[in-house]
């Protein structure tokens, strides 16, 4: 075969250290007997036509470029083939900048270092083969899964570039946790009033027509791979008529049956309710466990005040819904564990910090005063920090944001009980921002340390003789105490990742295809992460990456543009599998499954990046790596070592 070295000499970086005259006679007894031409810069535009031209007069079978790193400019120098008529996978390039120039300080051992990389390449390039790229049809909506705060940002990025998007959420209502927080940190905004625009948005802004919102649903099962995602969605019913209901709540005042509130661990809803004034969308739901009616008792209550006939729908069974989209984002959030540990069990006044949170908020169930269970303003108060974060029993890791709650919290108390001496106990402390520093500099707290919850105790009841603690005897009387439980995936998180065959991380949150540079990916190409079902964070992360979320998928799936596959992925030599399904597990794309037809391994071109851990594994050698396969290394090896 007929094979074309070209040389760059990188604008005079390569040949301070590489004399190709050198080179070349290194090279004059190799079996391919090449034809080399040398180009002051040959990835520059100015080289471009005349290296095009010279490939079409040497009509060579293949190419050697031997410049700088693959990464750079692999992608250039097949476009240079491709437009002189020749396949681009027989390009093969030899990165002599970085790994002989840069690193090679003797000129002899350097051009002695590039004439066998060069050698291993032309052994290496005489066994490629024609490979050419496919395009692949695909659907531009996404499903975003998840209406809190990161969630309805994605959505609503997506509907305002024009896309279609399916939005679902596992509640009645949308907004997430912060909807039901009073003040955000650091400057105590109002949580529903600060959703409120993007929720009304979503509902009833210019894009809210590109947006299905599908609430009270779950997903069930998903098929297919990214661009062509087939998803089925169970929406549990809420025996409402939504195109009737007028939101009016006349059905909630006159219902007789009552359910405890799902939001403040204590109070009641009626049986047909939202959870507060101003909950989006705004229609009431039925509780079928709690509803008379529902459970086969004689009921008319709610029937009869209501102004809209037709409005309740007892005959609601729900539905199952089919979902096609191009892209999948994952918004499941994260929550705070809610149990007590056993040292503060059984004793009263004891708030973890999402009780307390509700508490404190006017739709809560003292109607936002500071109260004891005996409605008494309480007269100490005790945060304890860490409440079970950093423990390797519980949470090993920092939960990020509750330092910041715990410091609003010491703020908050001060502010609506007057007198009230609250104390800090703190283990480490983590409170980054600008504004943070600048809002709670003095919050009138005292701080004592502790190490960790195994050095506290509690001794002594009552308001004014129950005292916590530290292992040093220094502590506080605590009224009323704030554990700062751990944060953890929230409830649909752990499904959705194994519905989606998505890896988590030792705490069970959605791992990142990298924790720097791809926070948003995952390891399957076409599923997106948004805001706290990565981890640990707040509402202005979440804002933040359900855009950048929103962002890749409209990056990836451009309307009126196929998906270009590359070719250089895994494939599988039926006649050989054995059937052993060993590949399926080791992939880290997921992009092999079993064809129970034929029984052996199937790999998706899509989904596979051609990273080779089938191919290492596979203990019939039926995986092989196009653009590397195993008589490719070997010759290269030869060509390095002869």
């Amino acid at each position: 075969m007929k094979t074309v070295v070209i040389l760059c000499t990188c604008s005079g970086i390569i040949t301070e250290k590489i004399d190709w005259d050198t080179v070349r006679r290194l090279l004059e007894n190799h079996p391919v007997r090449p034809v080399f031409m040398t180009d002051e810069l040959a990835c520059g535009f100015d080289s471009r036509e005349h290296l095009i031209t010279c490939l079409k007069q040497e009509q060579p079978d293949r190419v050697v470029v031997a410049a700088c790193s693959p990464r750079e400019h692999e992608g250039t120098f097949r476009a240079l083939l491709k437009d002189a008529g020749i396949n681009p996978y027989f390009l093969q390039m030899v990165n002599v900048r970085e790994q002989v120039v840069w690193v090679t300080e003797d000129p002899v051992q350097a051009a002695s270092k590039a004439a066998r990389l060069l050698a291993a390449a032309l052994n290496r390039v005489q066994r490629h083969e024609p490979l050419s790229e496919r395009s692949v049809p695909v659907k531009t909506g996404v499903a975003v899964i998840g209406a809190g705060p990161a969630g309805m940002q994605a959505a609503l990025t997506l509907a305002k570039a024009g896309r279609e998007v399916t939005l679902i959420e596992k509640e009645p209502f949308i907004g997430g946790l912060p909807v039901r927080f009073e003040e955000l940190f650091p400057n105590l905004d109002c949580g529903p009033c600060l959703l409120e625009p993007i929720m009304g948005e979503l509902l009833h802004g210019s894009g809210s027509g590109r947006v299905s919102l599908l609430t009270m649903a779950g997903l069930t099962s998903v098929t297919g791979q990214f661009g062509n995602w087939n998803l089925t969605v169970r929406q549990r019913p809420r025996f409402i008529n939504s195109a009737l209901c007028i939101g009016c709540m006349e059905c909630a005042a006159a219902c007789p049956a009552q359910r405890p509130h799902p939001w403040n661990g204590s109070g009641n809803l009626s049986a047909v309710d939202a959870p507060f004034a101003g909950a989006l969308p705004n229609l009431p739901y039925i509780d079928p466990e709690s509803c008379l009616r529902l459970r086969g008792e004689e009921c008319e209550a709610c029937v009869s005040a209501c102004p809209v006939e037709g409005s309740l729908d007892f005959a609601d069974a729900g539905r199952e819904i089919t979902i096609q989209a191009g892209a999948i984002i994952l918004a499941t959030g994260s929550v705070e564990k809610q149990d007590v540990p056993p040292l503060f069990s059984g004793l009263d006044n004891v708030h973890t910090g999402y009780s307390f949170e509700r508490l404190l908020a006017m739709n809560g169930p003292t109607g936002g005063e500071l109260l004891t269970s005996v409605a008494t303003i309480p007269r100490s108060l005790v945060i304890i920090h860490c409440a079970g974060s950093l423990d390797p029993s519980e949470a090993p890791y920092c939960s990020g944001t509750c330092c910041r709650a715990a410091i609003k919290f010491a703020h908050l108390a001060q502010l609506k009980a007057s007198g009230i001496v609250v104390t800090r106990l703190v283990r480490e402390q983590v409170i980054p921002g600008v504004e943070a520093g600048r809002q709670f500099h003095q919050d009138g707290s005292s701080v004592v340390r502790y190490a960790g919850m195994s050095s506290l105790t509690v001794s002594g009841s009552g308001a004014d003789r129950r005292i916590v603690c530290n292992a040093s005897g220094n502590g506080a009387s605590a009224e009323m105490i704030v554990l700062m439980r751990p944060v953890t995936p929230g409830s649909g998180t752990s499904i959705i990742t194994a519905l989606l065959e998505l890896d988590t991380d030792q705490a069970g949150f959605a791992s990142q295809l990298h924790p720097l540079s791809g926070s948003c990916e995952t390891s399957v190409k076409g599923i997106y992460l948004a805001g706290s079902c990565r981890g640990p964070d707040d509402i202005r992360a979440a804002f933040a990456t359900g855009t950048a979320a929103a962002g890749l998928a409209l990056s990836e799936l451009v309307e009126g543009r196929d998906l270009v596959v590359d070719p250089q992925v895994a494939v599988v030599d039926a006649t050989i599998c054995a059937g052993c399904r060993t590949c399926i597990p080791l992939c880290p794309y997921k992009a092999i499954s079993w064809n129970d037809r034929e029984k052996i391994s199937d790999i998706s071109d899509i989904l596979c990046r051609g990273c080779g851990t089938c191919v290492a594994a596979c203990p019939s050698g039926a995986i092989s790596g196009r653009g590397f396969t195993r008589e490719m290394l070997r010759a290269e090896l030869e060509g390095v070592l002869s």
